[in-house]
């Protein structure tokens, strides 16, 4: 045959209903020209051939797979057409496994993409050597470029059928209703949302004007928008979105979302409408705003201070008594971080405790101190403050809620209250010295006669020259003068008024130096006064003064108890301390008396309630203020025998305590 006819009757391949047929058509003819045994129509990808058409032996071939390095095919990939004329086997190891195994001659040719990039290969093996390698180099690459177009058409055919398809099935499933309508008005086509939405099925609505969808009320409304759009183009509805009003099969009114677009079909206009049903929408967001104002006026009206934070310490939101109680607007303090804002800009510490507090917050910890704030007058405010974080399910921190209490008159009441009891309890150290004045008078006596009789007797050692005892006679009166400055200082501390100063001291000497105090008293009524000191307590931070007054106040107490009973002598009274446990210490008093009556023991610590002619009735309220001041308590219980015993306690100092 002819070259040309050659090329004439390669050209004539008749084209498959199916790209499998038409490829398998072109390798038989070409097989046929070029008298081979094997051809293929390959595609190769990371140097691995894999075949899409192959003809053996003059009918179909299997499916082949096969590595191309060592191969001609791997030339053809690299360097493009390829032909080996004859002695195939002797310029390529072939094995038996190999498609070109027992072929003389090859012939092969690049398949190229849409961008010229190879992606397989049309080779042809022959079992004799090639007559014209030239003419069968140009009827491969012929053949190829017919494969390269095929391949290529046939893919778009391809991807062109399953964007349809998908776009019918997206269409389909949408959950939103998509129709479309013709220049006329004219229903086209109807999804299933929409069937849904409207109560119509596709059927009853396709092909009637739309105006069935839209309420009566609105019908001229929208022929003048679609009029204006295609006279003027100016846009309404068409080629923008916006909320309207559909109608139901029913002849229920609903809202909607509808956003139209012009489409232009082979010259035609036409118009595609997405709808979405915002019934819902529309009613949560009336639910929202209604529960945002229930929100806003419960959140307003509370009476604390109110704010939420980020995680990281931004202001998301805070309430009107917040904002009025330092005279600021919502932007002064929404969107900044809680510490920079002018709640706290007075005080740097402050500032810094804040910032503490929020990291803390965050990591899932609730913190509670007291603070100062600027009020609207510009002064300053005392709050309670508290900081607690707010989780979610999982336990992560999704914000932090911030509350303050305003304690400003609170704090000035009891500031107020504390210096009221402090005057109360000056007056009855007051009242008790003047009560004790005649044994405190004894007690100085003492020791100012025997400085007198020792001063009289160094003058007249000195008259008489014997110095030599002078040494004892100046030993005698300094320490008889102690004695005197040590009653006169615990008078005067006891008589003082001044700032309740806590310290740490032994609970021992404390006690022990009212008992001293006590027993000039003691001794005028011939009572004996015991003291059993614990061992090894731990110290105490307290008032001094203050306890000294409780442990003077039981003492007198007991004594008066005992000699309204007429229990003096051979019948003393006690006073011990003992640890309770680790945390506390026990200071008790127990007398020899009558006992608490039982018609008084109800109201035994209530002020002004006294049994005694000349007593106050503010002896143990002041005593149980005092010690409930100190975190302690106090309370008493009538003994078997006779008397009854008082007792209170006091907390341990804490380790690193100090005197302030």
């Amino acid at each position: 045959m002819k070259p040309s006819q050659q090329v004439r009757e390669l050209a004539a391949t008749v084209p498959g209903a199916t790209t499998d047929e038409l490829l398998h058509n072109l390798l038989a003819n070409l097989a046929g020209l070029l008298g081979a045994r094997r051809a293929y129509v390959t595609e190769v990808a990371d140097g691995t051939a894999r075949s899409i058409a192959s003809w053996e032996d003059n009918r179909r071939g299997p499916v082949r797979e096969y590595r191309i390095n060592g191969t001609p095919c791997a030339t053809v990939m690299q360097d493009g057409v390829q032909v080996v004329d004859c002695e195939l086997a002797d310029r390529y190891l072939l094995g038996e496994s190999s498609i070109g195994f027992g072929c003389e001659s090859f012939v092969g040719s690049p398949i190229v993409d849409h961008n010229g990039d190879r992606i397989g290969q049309l080779c042809v093996f022959g079992t004799n050597p090639l007559d014209d390698s030239e003419m069968a180099a140009a009827l491969v690459s012929l053949a190829a470029v017919r494969v390269s177009a095929e391949l290529e058409h046939r893919q778009h055919e391809a991807a062109l059928e399953r964007s349809e398809a998908y776009s019918r099935a997206i269409v389909a499933t949408a959950a939103e209703g998509v129709l479309t309508v013709d220049a006329n008005g004219r229903i086209e086509s109807f999804n299933r949302a929409a069937e849904k939405m409207f109560g119509y099925l596709a059927d009853e609505v396709i092909g009637k004007d739309v105006h069935v969808l839209i309420p009566e009320r609105y019908r001229n409304a929208h022929s003048g928008y679609v009029d204006r759009f295609f006279t003027t183009g100016e846009a309404s509805i068409i080629g923008s979105g916006r909320e309207v009003s559909a109608r139901h099969k029913d002849g229920t009114v609903f809202p909607i979302h509808l956003a139209a677009s012009e489409v232009s079909l082979n010259g035609e206009r036409c118009f595609a409408g997405i709808i979405r049903d915002v019934s819902a929408q529309k009613a949560a967001e009336e639910s929202l705003k209604a529960t945002e104002r229930r929100f806003r006026a419960v959140f307003d009206q509370r009476l604390q201070l109110v704010a939420i934070l980020s995680p990281t310490g931004i202001v998301l939101e805070a309430n009107q008594r917040s904002l009025d109680f330092s005279g600021l607007e919502h932007g002064d303090v929404v969107g900044r971080e809680f510490w920079s804002t002018p709640w706290w800009t007075h005080s740097q510490d402050l500032q810094h405790r804040m910032k503490d507090a929020i990291e803390a917050a965050a990591q899932g910890a609730t913190l509670r101190f007291e603070v100062t704030k600027p009020r609207v007058d510009e002064e300053l405010g005392i709050l309670d403050f508290s900081i607690r974080p707010i989780m979610d399910k999982s336990g992560q921190v999704v914000f932090l809620l911030c509350e303050s209490h305003d304690i400003t008159e609170h704090k000035r009441a009891e500031e107020e209250a504390r210096h009221h009891r402090e005057r109360i309890a000056h007056v009855s150290r007051l009242s008790t010295l003047g009560e004790m004045a005649a044994g405190i008078a004894h007690e100085i006596n003492q020791p100012l006669t025997a400085i007198s009789l020792f001063a009289q007797a160094g003058k007249r050692l000195v008259d008489a020259g014997q110095f030599e005892k002078m040494d004892e006679v100046c030993f005698k009166l300094n320490e008889h003068a102690l004695r005197a400055a040590e009653v006169v200082e615990r008078m005067q501390s006891m008589a003082r008024q001044g700032e309740s100063r806590k310290e740490v001291v032994d609970c021992n000497d404390l006690i022990e130096s009212a008992v001293r105090l006590a027993e000039s008293e003691a001794r005028i009524y011939d009572i004996q006064i015991e003291f059993s000191k614990g061992p090894d307590l731990p110290p105490v931070s307290v008032d001094g003064v203050q306890i000294q007054q409780v442990a003077l106040n039981l003492l007198r107490n007991g004594m008066e108890a005992m000699i309204a009973a007429n229990q003096r002598k051979g019948c003393p009274i006690r006073i011990t301390t003992r640890l309770c446990d680790e945390e506390k210490i026990e200071v008790a008093v127990a007398d020899c008396g009558g006992g608490v009556p039982e018609s008084r023991i109800d109201k035994l610590f209530t002020p002004f309630s006294t049994t005694k002619k000349s007593g106050m009735g503010m002896g143990l309220s002041i005593s149980q203020a005092i010690i409930r001041a100190h975190g302690g308590r106090i309370d008493f219980h009538n003994n078997d025998s006779c008397g009854a015993r008082f007792w209170f306690t006091l907390p341990a100092a804490k380790k690193g305590s100090h005197s302030g």
